[in-house]
């Protein structure tokens, strides 16, 4: 527009040069004047506001005076066009027309503005941001249509432009119009607006709506932030993360290593790059897995995973790595990112871990899982064939009293030193393993039959022949080795550990002094059989009650009176018929079975005294046994059963005539297992003795010298408690076990009962004389009675009478007799005739 708003051009063939020259002097005189007065002075039409028929602020382009152009063209649509082509356009009706096309057709926004920011013409884009018409505009500012804050800006720039003279170009403007977001923004570019002669007039601009671009600059910003945010953490994370990534391009070349990877083979990231891992020098079978993983994702794509066992920088390393393919623009495989997971430390634990599985966390022995595995991996392998597989259990013995008496803690340094010892005392490949508690056992593979199992028995019971020391003390120990070879491919697990521990209790059966070993015999495995099959058949005649009780009389050997009796156990066994202690007590004994029977034996005896009680006639004549006297010659019958002895069939009395003497006193055995294990036993009998009302004077527990000897302080103390209720107290068998004074002094006995073996001696072995002479003599001169046990001929009781014997008990009086056979000896007072041994 070379400057001016509206005016002709200086070269226009119309004017005549007066023309020109006025022209130029009305606007030189117009400056100064009011902006219209200007534009009217110029040519350039008066805009009209106020006429309603005027929609823009742009005049109409208005044909230029000119004889040659109709100033009323002929509108018929069918007229030539090329008739208006001919005419020639003067400047200033091309200016116009230029500024009319570009304020109605310009999508940005254009706006002339005098001195005081007053508009003098806006674009229809412009009127239409601003929500009115380019003539609503003219005359007014941005303060009618924008914010206060944009119009004080607004007005700022523009003072800055006419004051300086300079155009500010490409800055923003926000949040323009009242209730719009606050995102809305304009681009604008300002300059000052000047006339023909350079002054500065006004401003004029060029504004464009970048709210779009802003939200989308913003919003690219924020992901950009935000992919740079994740970048970095990626980064981060790649660079912290334990696990080793590398980038491997098509010709298997590192292109990236993390600090991890480069810290695991002892290097620098930047050292990696370039080369391949076969350059590194690991080993051949790695490689061939490793670059086969490579080229097989580089060629199909896909993701791979695999293990390795690796040796790198001298350590031995077992990687877990995925191979992922990276893929370019154009769709191929570009390079593959190896991501390794050291699982080193982790597979360390997991071998530990099965390591202790299959361990004894004590001796670092294996433990029975590992041994059951290596005999079943064994007998599969054909080992069992031809005596070449052999299972030794051993048991250390009275192992039981280490604990007890140094503790837990001396007892586990006994288990592992006796571990050392067999593992050097083994074969090589031999597996040792602890069994459980103290119990071992030996599988060896390849042996040459029983001398060579034997052989390794041998070495195993002299390395144990040294004394150990554990808590500070020494201490000796043998073992009971069990011996069971495979007999054939058909030898299972089970049957090889069950033949080796049976063989092991025949060996500790047999009580060698030095330790022991016996090899599995069939007759042994009837014997655990029968022993299996004797345990069941007891628990159930507990349940069912299936015991009985037979009472051997006890007499006075100074005169025949039947002073008491012994309450003696049988077995009614539905099957074997009655059984004699001897056959099951051992079992009660072992399986603790002995409790439960022990206070039914009591109560029944309890029971049974009470009912005798209530029977007798007060005032019961005396009855006399049928036994033989010192001289008359007589002897026991065939039966063991009393008989009348001499011509004149002298007779014993039996019972007493005194009323306190009335009822007999009734001997019951306790066992060792009762007085150390049963916590409640001095409560069961004196609630057994009151429940029955039995007077507590007629009841006489019998405990063993073994018994007292093995009892703790509180069976000792239940002793004294017995006692103390006015319970007899008898020590039997003595003289066969330990023999201590001390337990006679220490001990509330009343009564010592010399055992069948010293009798059976009398008059026929001079050191069974002197043993039971002793005896008697001791017990009297501590105030106690003496009973002889098992007398079964004249001679004997003579010489016990001799000795002054108090009582005794034995065939040559009477075999065991049923409850009833008793009362009616008590009641009756009839010469004792043949009774059947019970």
């Amino acid at each position: 527009m070379d400057g001016r708003i509206a005016g002709t051009g200086a070269d226009a063939g119309a004017d005549t040069g007066a023309e020109a020259d006025a022209g130029a002097d009305a606007d030189a005189g117009a400056i100064g004047q009011p902006i219209e007065a200007t534009a009217a002075a110029s040519g350039t039409p008066e805009p009209q506001p106020a006429e309603p028929a005027a929609s823009s602020a742009t005049p109409t382009p208005q044909p230029a005076a000119d004889a040659n152009v109709d100033p009323d063209p002929d509108p018929d649509p069918d007229a030539d066009s090329d008739s208006h082509s001919g005419r020639p356009i003067d400047e200033a009706e091309l200016d116009r027309i230029c500024l009319h096309n570009l304020l109605s057709a310009c999508a940005d926004m254009i706006y002339f503005k005098d001195r005081d920011s007053r508009f003098l013409r806006v674009s229809d884009s412009a009127a239409a941001f601003g929500g009115t018409d380019p003539a609503a505009m003219i005359g007014k500012t941005v303060r009618d249509y924008f914010t206060p804050e944009h119009a004080a800006a607004a007005f700022a720039t523009e003072k800055k432009i006419m004051a300086t003279g300079q155009a500010i170009t490409d800055f923003e403007e926000p949040h323009l119009r009242p209730g719009t977001p606050a995102e809305e923004t304009l681009s604008a570019s300002k300059q000052p607006l000047r006339d023909f002669d350079g002054r500065v007039i006004g401003t004029f601009g060029i504004s464009r709506d970048i709210t779009a671009r802003k939200v989308a600059e913003r919003e690219l910003e924020s992901r950009t932030e935000e992919l740079d945010r994740v970048g970095r953490e990626l980064k981060t994370l790649i660079d912290t993360s334990p696990d080793l990534m590398a980038r491997f391009d098509r010709d298997l070349r590192c292109t990236y290593a993390n600090p991890a990877a480069a810290s695991v083979i002892r290097s620098t990231p930047t050292a990696m790059l370039g080369h391949t891992s076969r350059e590194r020098g690991y080993s051949e079978d790695f490689l061939k897995v490793w670059e086969e993983s490579l080229r097989h994702v580089l060629a199909t794509g896909q993701n791979t995973e695999r293990e390795f066992d690796v040796v790198v920088a001298g350590q031995s390393r077992f990687l877990h790595t995925r191979f992922v393919p990276e893929v370019g623009w154009d769709g191929e495989v570009t390079s593959v990112l190896a991501v390794c997971r050291d699982l080193t430390e982790r597979r360390r634990i997991e071998e530990a871990l099965e390591e202790q599985a299959v361990r004894d966390p004590l001796t670092g022995l294996a433990n029975r899982t590992l041994l059951v595995s290596r005999i079943r991996q064994a007998i599969e392998l054909g080992a069992a064939d031809r005596d070449r597989l052999a299972v030794l259990f051993l048991d250390l013995d009275r192992f039981k009293l280490v604990n007890d008496s140094l503790g837990h803690a001396a007892g586990d340094e006994l288990l592992a030193a006796v571990a050392d010892r067999l593992r050097t005392a083994v074969r090589r490949g031999d597996l040792v393993a602890r069994f459980g508690g103290d119990e071992f056992v030996v599988l060896c593979e390849n042996v040459a039959g029983h001398a060579e199992a034997a052989a390794i028995a041998e070495r195993i019971i002299d390395c144990l022949i040294p004394p150990f020391t554990c808590a500070g003390q020494q201490m000796h120990v043998r073992t009971s080795i069990g011996i069971a070879l495979a007999h054939g491919s058909d030898t299972t697990v089970d049957e090889l550990l069950r033949d080796a521990d049976a063989a092991m209790y025949q060996a500790k059966a047999d009580g060698t002094v030095a330790g022991g070993y016996r090899f599995f015999e069939p007759a042994t495995h009837q014997r655990a059989v029968h022993r299996m099959n004797l345990e069941q058949d007891l628990r159930q005649a507990v349940e069912r009650g299936e015991f009985t009780l037979v009472y051997q009389p006890i007499v006075a050997l100074e005169d025949g009176r039947l002073t008491g009796a012994e309450a003696l156990i049988r077995w009614r066994h539905p099957e074997r018929g009655l059984l004699a202690p001897a056959a099951f007590l051992d079992m009660a004994e072992e399986t603790q079975l002995i409790v439960p029977i022990g206070r039914w034996v009591l109560d029944e005896a309890c029971r049974q005294l009470a009912e005798w009680n209530d029977s007798l006639p007060v005032g019961a004549r005396a009855v006399t046994a049928s036994a033989g006297s010192a001289g008359s010659g007589g002897s026991a019958g065939p039966a063991g059963s009393a008989r009348p002895a001499g011509s004149a069939g002298a007779r014993l009395p039996l019972l007493a005539t005194e009323p306190d003497a009335r009822l007999p006193l009734l001997a019951v055995n306790l066992s060792s297992r009762q007085l150390s294990h049963d916590a409640d036993l001095v409560c069961e009998v004196t609630k057994t003795i009151a429940r029955h009302g039995v007077p507590p004077g007629r009841i006489c527990l019998e405990v063993t010298e073994t018994a007292v000897h093995e009892a703790s302080l509180t069976a000792r103390s239940a002793l004294e408690a017995f006692s103390g209720s006015g319970i007899k107290i008898a020590l039997d068998d003595y003289g066969t076990g330990y023999s201590s004074l001390g337990h006679l002094r220490d001990n509330p006995v009343d009564t010592l009962k010399i055992d069948r073996v010293f009798i059976s001696g009398l008059g026929q072995n001079r050191g069974d004389d002197a043993i039971v002479v002793a005896v008697i003599t001791l017990a009297h001169a501590l105030g106690m009675k003496v009973v002889a046990e098992g007398v079964e001929t004249p001679e004997q009781r003579a010489r016990l009478q001799e000795l002054g014997c108090d009582f005794a008990q034995g065939h040559l009086f009477s075999m065991p007799l049923s409850a009833e056979d008793f009362g009616e000896l008590l009641r009756s007072g009839a010469t004792v005739g043949a009774v059947p041994c019970l």
